[in-house]
C-alpha cells in the first residue's frame, strides 16, 4: 500500500506539472514542470525523501527500460536520423565540451568557497 501512495504522489505531482503547463499557459514541457515542483517540494521538506524513497529507487534501478520507447522513435526515423548526423555528431561533442567545463567550473566554486567557509567539521565515515 505504501508503494502505492508513493507512486500516486510523484504522478500527482507530474499531473499538476502538466496542467500548469496547459492551462497556465508556461513555454515548459509539463514532465519539466512536475520536476521543477518536486525539487521544489523536497527543498521545503514538504514533501520528505521517504515519502517517495521506494519508487524512486526502482525507478532509477530501471531507468534504461524508460529510455527504450524514444530509442525505438529514433530507430524507425532512421533515414532522417542519418541525413542529419554531421550536425548531430558535432552537437554531440560540442555538449559534451560544454557539459564537462560547467562541471569543472562548478566543482572549482564548490570547493573554493567550501574552503574560504569551512561551517561544519566533518569526520570521515567509516565503512
Amino acid at each position: 500500500m505504501r508503494i502505492l501512495l508513493q507512486l500516486a504522489l510523484i504522478l500527482g505531482i507530474s499531473f499538476a506539472g502538466e496542467l500548469l503547463h496547459r492551462y497556465v499557459g508556461v513555454p515548459i514541457p509539463g514532465n519539466i514542470i512536475g520536476m521543477l515542483l518536486m525539487l521544489i517540494l523536497l527543498c521545503l521538506k514538504i514533501v520528505k525523501l521517504d515519502h517517495i524513497k521506494e519508487v524512486s529507487n526502482f525507478f532509477l534501478k530501471h531507468l534504461a527500460f524508460f529510455f527504450l520507447p524514444p530509442s525505438i522513435g529514433i530507430m524507425a526515423a532512421g533515414e532522417e536520423v542519418m541525413s542529419q548526423w554531421p550536425l548531430l555528431m558535432f552537437l554531440c561533442v560540442a555538449l559534451t565540451i560544454v557539459t564537462m567545463a560547467a562541471t569543472g567550473w562548478t566543482v572549482q566554486l564548490l570547493s573554493r568557497n567550501k574552503r574560504e567557509n569551512p561551517t561544519t567539521n566533518h569526520q570521515p565515515s567509516r565503512l
